[in-house]
């Protein structure tokens, strides 16, 4: 099974110190990029042609789609969407 090793990420003193939705979901798009950068620019590319968005504003939909396609296992993708307040309901 794929994963991205997201666990890790997590107890990083930089992620500890993100005290809002938005720094959370830049701490993770940076992450994102340092894991395969052509990887999740294509993936942005294709979902938001025109600008990136900011990471709080992507829904639940987007985030799953970002994350599958890195690599990360439904596991991952569920603990992100959570972080990020887009739990599937």
């Amino acid at each position: 099974m794929t994963s991205l090793g997201l666990d890790a990420w997590w107890d990083e003193p930089a992620y500890k110190s993100c005290n809002t939705f938005h720094l959370r979901g830049l701490f993770i798009f940076n992450k994102l990029t340092q894991h395969d950068a052509a990887r999740f620019a294509e993936v942005l590319g294709d979902l938001y042609r025109d600008d990136q968005p900011d990471p709080q504003d992507i829904g639940t939909f987007e985030w799953q789609i970002i994350l599958a396609y890195m690599g990360a296992s439904p596991e991952e993708i569920a603990d992100v969407q959570e972080r990020m307040g887009r739990v599937w309901r």
